[in-house]
């Protein structure tokens, strides 16, 4: 097993995010099973509702065939996004570095190799999370990035979880195929023909016969994991060009939007995110999911001067909907791209 890096990670996973979120305004459901809903199926469950088998992306129906008392409530978009973004920030503040991961958890480099000072910084980061944005997040701290996404798995819900040494080395044997980061369903399967459950099952294949069975990037990555040379470096996202929202036409318990009112809530909700943040876009992007397994149809627009000006992007957005027919839709998500710094961007000089 080589030697400790300078610099622990940290993985920090904020708990059943969308149901956590909606639950800061109804209390009284935490200690009861309850789910988020994005149009009719499980966003995101709380852990009563999990210990009963509610899952994300089931059905409402069968959730609550399962359940039949399961509270249910809309996912709250608005809310959830400027969660999200207050939780970056706040990662931001606790690390020396963060590459996320989703929006609402990322690798942390906190800058030491010390346990007690890694874990001082994940108590410090989970203690704020629940005082200032009300959410239980779950904190991994490992040697790599693997071992710290895998003890956040363990920490859940609601904990810290220190992978040492001892433990590393017998995860590094017997840790399932399917629990490897990174690792899909169809490499899972190919794996599990050549007999490879965990680990340690890779050391009877030859790395030929490895990347034959998941390709020669994966393969080396297995073999680097076994060895314990997996990735350790927390990647920090430099500049964001992005931001995107999104949302259902078809709520729970309210009633349904037009595709037009979607797509303005999602581009009011943006230009506040991004004035917030005190960038400027300079293009658009909206992807509208049909209710026929047919591909989502996009549609993109550039403009000359990036703003995060809510009316020009309003009337962007109201012009590209309406300049072609669209079928019934279930989803919609809107992303303003070209994203950069208001104060590099030069003023127009003239205008009319």
């Amino acid at each position: 097993m080589p030697g400790a890096t300078a610099r622990l990670v940290l993985h920090a996973d904020a708990d059943s995010f969308f149901a956590s979120v909606a639950l800061r305004a109804r209390p009284e459901l935490r200690e009861v099973p309850m789910a988020a809903v994005a149009h009719v199926f499980i966003a995101s469950a709380n852990y009563p509702a999990r210990a009963l088998g509610i899952r994300g992306g089931m059905s409402t129906q069968d959730a609550l065939r399962i359940c039949p008392h399961l509270a249910l409530v809309e996912v709250p978009r608005a809310e959830i996004e400027e969660v999200g973004d207050a939780l970056f920030d706040l990662f931001h503040e606790c690390a020396d570095a963060v590459e996320p991961g989703s929006i609402e958890e990322a690798f942390l480099d906190v800058g030491t190799g010390d346990r007690s000072r890694a874990v001082a910084a994940a108590r410090s980061l989970r203690e704020r999370a629940a005082r200032e944005l009300g959410i239980p997040v779950s904190v991994g701290i490992g040697r790599t990035k693997l071992m710290a996404k895998v003890a956040s798995r363990a920490a859940k819900p609601d904990g810290l979880h220190v992978i040492g040494a001892s433990e590393e080395a017998r995860l590094r044997e017997t840790l399932p195929i399917t629990e490897v980061w990174g690792v899909g369903g169809k490499t899972v399967q190919r794996l599990r023909d050549l007999g490879v459950q965990r680990l340690a099952d890779i050391d009877r294949l030859s790395e030929d016969r490895l990347s034959a069975a998941c390709g020669t990037t994966m393969a080396r990555r297995l073999l680097g994991i076994r060895a314990g040379t997996d990735d350790a470096e927390v990647r920090p996202v430099e500049v964001r060009t992005t931001l995107a929202s999104e949302g259902s036409i078809a709520g729970w318990a309210r009633l349904d939007w037009t595709p037009l009112e979607l797509v303005e809530s999602c581009i009011r909700r943006l230009c506040k995110r991004a004035d917030r943040a005190g960038l400027v876009g300079a293009g658009i992007t909206v992807s509208l999911t049909p209710e026929t397994d047919e591909a989502p149809i996009v549609l993109r627009r550039r403009i000359p001067d990036p703003t995060a000006d809510v009316d020009a992007w309003l009337a962007v957005g109201r012009e590209l909907l309406t300049a072609r027919r669209t079928p019934p839709l279930t989803t919609i998500r809107v992303t303003l791209t070209g994203l950069q710094p208001a104060a590099t961007v030069e003023p127009t000089l003239f205008s009319f």
